[in-house]
């Protein structure tokens, strides 16, 4: 329905040795701020899980073909990006996308914003040719960080800026990447560690809550966005 409404338009794949109409779709036609933000015209709605904006649509106007209203309303240009995951798609985008799901993402503090960690990590004897200030780099998962302590050959404290370094990770020496160390312990002094994982599923989380035009106000909205297409 949606691109059913769109004009045509001409297009050659081959410097106009043939040329085809088709639909334009980069005409994008928006709803106006007024209609999308008066209180009085929409009610919100966590999406569940599994469920996609024809069923949603299908659910609160009786049509699956008003799925590009729901979309609209909401800003949301390409559901694959936009639209959250069920579980099952959220679980293989999360294990592409990352080596180990459960390594750390990012460290928060108590009011869940992004913050530096801090960490004691124990490794057997090899932190020799570690000093402090060296920065080191996570070999097996995400993590950079310094030493800011040196307790020991075998105990280092350090400050985590990006990622995180977990028990069974390899740490390099950055100016030096011979210099390697495999975590045997990790203690967390500060920040709280958010995996991977968390990470996306919270991402995915934040994306259910989306408004639902009342269904009193279709019929006038549809009209005024063909309107805006030249119909």
């Amino acid at each position: 329905m949606y691109f059913k409404s769109f004009p045509y338009t001409f297009y050659s794949l081959d410097d106009a040795s043939t040329v085809q109409v088709v639909t334009n779709i980069t005409n994008r036609v928006t709803l106006s701020d007024e209609v999308k933000t008066t209180f009085s015209l929409y009610d919100e709605y966590d999406v569940k899980d599994g469920e996609t904006p024809e069923l949603v649509a299908n659910k609160f106007y009786n049509n699956s073909e008003l799925h590009w209203l729901v979309l609209h309303y909401n800003d949301i240009i390409d559901p694959r990006f936009d639209w959250p995951l069920d579980t099952n798609n959220l679980n293989r985008q999360v294990a592409e996308r990352y080596t180990d799901v459960n390594a750390t993402h990012h460290f928060e503090d108590a009011n869940g914003n992004y913050t530096n960690g801090n960490a004691y990590i124990l490794s057997s004897n090899t932190f020799t040719n570690f000093n402090v200030n060296d920065a080191i780099t996570n070999n097996t998962n995400n993590g950079v960080g310094y030493i800011t302590q040196k307790n020991s050959n075998s105990n280092v404290r350090i400050t985590i800026t990006t990622g995180g370094f977990k028990t069974g990770d390899q740490i390099l020496k950055s100016s030096n990447t011979t210099n390697r160390a495999n975590i045997t312990s990790t203690v967390i002094l500060s920040g709280t560690p958010v995996t991977n994982f968390t990470y996306e599923d919270e991402l995915n989380e934040s994306k259910r809550r989306i408004k639902i035009l009342k269904a009193a106000y279709i019929d006038a909205v549809v009209n005024d966005f063909k309107k805006k297409l030249g119909e």
